[in-house]
């Protein structure tokens, strides 16, 4: 039968129960003996090792860490805000709590000085770092820091010498009360010792272990490693812990997954509608265009408007697909213009220049025909000279530019600017007026993000220029 693993509250109320008995009786014996002998000596040898983690520390990393910031290295504002320098007078303020003899007070204060010239001489350095030739300077300095190190050092080993004799004098005073205790006490010490590390070893292995794994699980979902794990530790509260961080990761993972599902499918309805949205006017008025010329006897102008009409619809369709190639959206706005040219006649003029090396890329369907059918109706439908549409392509790095020009009536300052404003506004734009501008703009925002964008440019009375800019994309790639 399997062993039942202890629960965290039983191992240390184990652990509790196992450290007082074995301290009691040294504590009993040294509050009666020796309690502050041996207060005094504990804090002697404390105040040697930090006396000694100190010097380790100026001889190690004071000149290491200067030597850094003159070169460069590090930061300035990091080195400011973590000076060594300061470091070391807490570290030595904290020893001068722990001290009782004159001598003592009188080499820390010694320390104390020298730490506030290494300072000054930090301050030059960092002062030195703002102006020319602030190596050389600096270099000088530092010769000067070598110098101040070097005597802090010897000033902190001194230091320890005289910790090291009074230790040694407590100790003698020490033996003396001891003698008596000293095969008592030391089985007593030995013992915990022993138990000390057993149950080190066991908190450790049982909760630490576990508890530094699920920190770590914590900060790996932190930063989106959502497929991060941990097997169950045998601790019963730590296991559920981790079932549970597990559980919470995989949910957490699915519904990522099922939001981005739903965000796609949303902005797909919502650029389905988008595209369903083109005004139906402009088939009333072709087909009523036709229907003319037939009367009129025009049978080549009406059969030529009819083509165009077909091609322009087969391609708006497309086969349900989002995707064209620049060659085929040019001849989609190729054939609304001829229909236009068709019914407006000489009044309208058009002309497309894109290179046939960009042809072959794939865009979006349908972004430059609102942006055609803009520059007809509310720009050159409303002046008297003759009407001129222009399109152009060409490549920017790893962008294509679409330009589309006309020489209208162009946009009023004032007018222009509401428009740059609700372009502004992205996706949450409202196109009840100005549809096509903004209804291009919505749907490369929901296909291409931040990649693409529109910029306008009009002068009121002479024109409008709008240019698309979306990243090149080759036939057969797949949506990022």
């Amino acid at each position: 039968m399997k062993k039942k693993t202890p629960s965290i509250q039983q191992i240390f109320s184990q652990a509790n129960k196992l450290m007082f008995a074995l301290a009691v009786i040294p504590l009993l014996i040294s509050i009666l003996l020796y309690s502050r002998q041996l207060f005094i000596y504990q804090r002697t040898v404390a105040n040697i090792q930090e006396a000694s983690a100190i010097a380790a520390k100026v001889d190690d990393t004071v000149l290491e860490e200067m030597w850094d910031v003159v070169t460069g290295q590090v930061p300035l504002k990091q080195y400011s805000k973590n000076s060594i320098v300061d470091e070391l007078r807490t570290d030595i303020s904290h020893i001068q709590d722990n001290i009782s003899t004159k001598g003592e007070r009188s080499i820390l204060e010694v320390a104390l000085r020298i730490i506030d010239s290494m300072e000054s001489y930090q301050e030059d350095i960092l002062n030195n770092l703002s102006e020319e030739n602030s190596y050389e300077k600096n270099k000088e300095v530092m010769t000067q820091v070598e110098s101040v190190t070097q005597l802090l050092s010897d000033i902190l080993q001194e230091f320890v010498r005289i910790e090291i004799n009074l230790a040694s004098q407590k100790n003698t005073e020490m033996v003396q009360s001891v003698m008596v205790l000293s095969v008592v006490e030391l089985l007593i010490v030995v013992a915990i010792i022993y138990f000390v590390r057993k149950n080190r070893r066991f908190l450790n292995e049982r909760i630490q272990v576990p508890l530094n794994d699920l920190i770590h699980m914590s900060n790996e979902l932190a930063k989106g490693h959502l497929g991060y794990r941990l097997a169950l530790p045998e601790t019963p509260e730590l296991s559920s812990l981790t079932e549970s961080l597990n559980k919470m990761a995989d949910d957490l993972t699915q519904l990522l997954e099922e939001n981005a599902l739903k965000q796609y499918h949303l902005a797909q309805s919502e650029v389905r509608v988008l595209q369903a949205q083109i005004t139906p006017h402009f088939v009333y008025n072709s087909l009523d265009a036709i229907v003319s010329l037939i009367e009129q006897e025009h049978y080549e102008k009406a059969k030529e408007m009819t083509f165009a009409l077909s091609d322009f619809f087969r391609i708006s369709l497309s086969k349900g697909k989002d995707w064209i190639s620049v060659d085929t959206e040019i001849k989609h706005i190729q054939d609304y213009l001829v229909i236009l040219q068709i019914r407006y006649g000489e009044m309208l003029q058009f002309k497309i220049d894109v290179p046939d090396s960009l042809r072959d890329y794939q865009i979006l369907k349908m972004i430059l025909q609102p942006l055609v059918e803009n520059a007809v109706y509310h720009g050159i439908k409303f002046i008297r000279r003759v009407g001129l549409i222009q399109v152009s392509l060409e490549e920017q790095g790893e962008s294509l530019v679409f330009t589309v020009t006309d020489n209208g009536i162009g946009i009023l300052p004032e007018r222009l600017d509401e428009i740059q404003e609700e372009l502004a506004k992205g996706v949450d734009s409202d196109f009840s007026t100005g549809y096509g501008l903004y209804n291009v703009n919505k749907r490369l925002l929901l296909y291409y993000g931040s990649e693409a964008g529109i910029t306008l440019e009009s002068h009121y009375r002479k024109g409008t220029t709008i240019k698309v800019t979306v990243p090149k994309r080759q036939e057969g790639q797949k949506d990022v």
